[in-house]
């Protein structure tokens, strides 16, 4: 691929757009970030390595993207020389920068914290800039500040996530140089040794992603709602508005009442959209696949509608079946204005797939922390019929998880699961499953049980990962004429 003919966008253009991208493509892009890296850094051997002027700043505004029909190229460009008062700039920065220090280590640090953005959405420590002066000693003084706390796992902002990948991007932006990796060539080798499904071209950066299968359909085996913690408002609408209807078709057709054809889950992320689905379809003890942007993803031209295609003929075979489709909004993503035909394409054949497809025994559930960005058709009549707000856990839903993430660990006399979750209004699952392991972990340390105080610390050091605006945009998707 010629990167010069081929058009493309910065990295920072299409995270505005999508807020996070799927894990898969994040990969490519960040061994095309590496890759570029190992070249710039030569031979580098350990010991000193000063660039008379750092010639490329590693950030989303300095990455380029290009996309064509059958590869993803990924371009780090030169950039313009790093400004005093660059406040954005210097949050991608090494430690070790701010004291003339320059590494490669220290690429390898804000190569990972682009990885990190990629796949979390976010940078992993929240800058304070307000009532900021421009001298350059107060922007590294609230950096520093910020980075004081350990970074949080990608995985608690995105529950695509796993493990090893939480484990490489923590090393890959460690403060401490010595724990973090010395080259760019040791960062690619870590993701490399445990994603052998993604491969990389030995010749320029260029990556292509191999052909995946898509998931098995099967059975969930479990106690269905039983085992959701909380959202008593949330279980009683899927059962009287979709369960119901769905197991007494028969009763619901006599009275000419529709069956429901699919339903769109959105809120902020961290709330159990998955989980509630998944749990939904061991309630009704239908046939159940997931499936993700990457899941359908080609390298070949219309492989993707073919993907499509062959999932709903093996949901038709196994019916009833329940098709969840995560993250719909990069699957289906408006096809209003600039959208390459493929998308466009592939937008379409998916909604003629799910149009009526209740009468073939299939079940559509979609979710989405970001509802703006789907294409309207989705809600069509005949489509998605029910659209329902995943919030935030109240009161009683914070109680029974604080429960649930701290049976089988050493408790003392004095938790009080009220008080936990009067501190923690606005705190999603995941925020509050963290809460419940960094306190653990302090206990761990102190060879003490686990106690009021210990949970208390980390929450007053902890906010919400989902801001009270955020909750009010969802709110007003709720109460619009659109999403109810």
């Amino acid at each position: 691929m010629n990167n010069d003919d081929t058009p493309g966008r910065t990295l920072s253009q299409l995270l505005m757009e999508k807020k996070r991208l799927p894990i898969d493509e994040a990969l490519i892009i960040q061994k095309g970030i590496l890759k570029h890296l190992e070249k710039k850094h030569g031979g580098f051997q350990a010991g000193p390595w000063k660039r008379e002027v750092r010639e490329y700043i590693i950030s989303p505004d300095n990455i380029t993207v290009f996309y064509d029909e059958d590869e993803l190229g990924v371009l780090l460009e030169s950039g313009s020389p790093i400004l005093a008062q660059d406040m954005n700039a210097k949050s991608y920065l090494s430690p070790e920068y701010f004291w003339d220090v320059d590494l490669p280590a220290g690429d390898v640090f804000s190569a990972g914290l682009v990885f990190y953005q990629m796949i979390a959405g976010c940078l992993p420590w929240e800058y304070d800039f307000g009532n900021l002066s421009q001298d350059p000693e107060d922007i590294a003084t609230r950096i520093f500040a910020a980075r004081k706390k350990p970074p949080r796992e990608p995985s608690c902002h995105n529950d695509r996530c796993d493990e090893y990948l939480d484990e490489i991007i923590l090393r890959a932006i460690s403060t401490d140089l010595e724990q973090r990796y010395q080259t760019a060539e040791d960062f690619l080798s870590a993701l490399d040794s445990g994603r052998p499904a993604v491969d990389t071209e030995k010749h320029g950066i260029s990556l292509k992603q191999k052909e995946s299968e898509l998931p098995r359909m099967e059975k969930k085996k479990g106690k269905g709602f039983d085992e959701v913690a909380g959202m008593k408002k949330l279980k009683e609408t899927l059962y009287h508005d979709v369960i119901l209807p769905l197991n007494e078709k028969d009763l619901y057709e006599k009275y000419k009442v529709t069956v429901p054809n699919g339903l769109l889950l959105y809120g902020p992320p961290g709330c159990g959209k998955t989980y509630i689905s998944q749990k939904f379809a061991e309630e009704i003890d239908y046939n159940f696949v997931q499936v993700k942007p990457s899941d359908l993803a080609s390298i070949y031209v219309h492989g993707t509608q073919e993907k499509i295609g062959q999932l709903f003929r093996e949901a038709r075979e196994k019916s009833p079946s329940i098709i969840f489709i995560d993250e719909v909004d990069a699957i289906l993503p408006s096809r209003q204005g600039n959208l390459y035909h493929s998308y466009a394409s592939e937008v379409n054949e998916f909604l003629a797939q799910m149009t009526e497809c209740h009468e073939h025994g299939i079940f559509i559930i979609t979710a989405t922390n970001r509802p703006e960005k789907i294409d309207p058709a989705i809600l069509r009549t005949g489509r998605v019929d029910k659209v329902v707000y995943v919030e935030p856990p109240d009161f009683d839903a914070r109680i029974e998880m604080f429960r649930l993430y701290l049976e089988g660990r050493p408790l003392h006399s004095n938790i009080d699961f009220d008080k936990l979750a009067e501190l923690s209004e606005n705190y999603v699952s995941s925020d509050i499953k963290f809460i419940v392991n960094e306190a653990s972990r302090n206990a761990l340390k102190e060879r003490c049980d686990i106690s009021q105080e210990h949970l208390r610390e980390v929450i007053s050091n902890t906010p919400p990962s989902v801001s009270e605006n955020q909750i009010m945009q969802y709110e007003a998707f709720r109460d619009s004429r659109v999403f109810v």
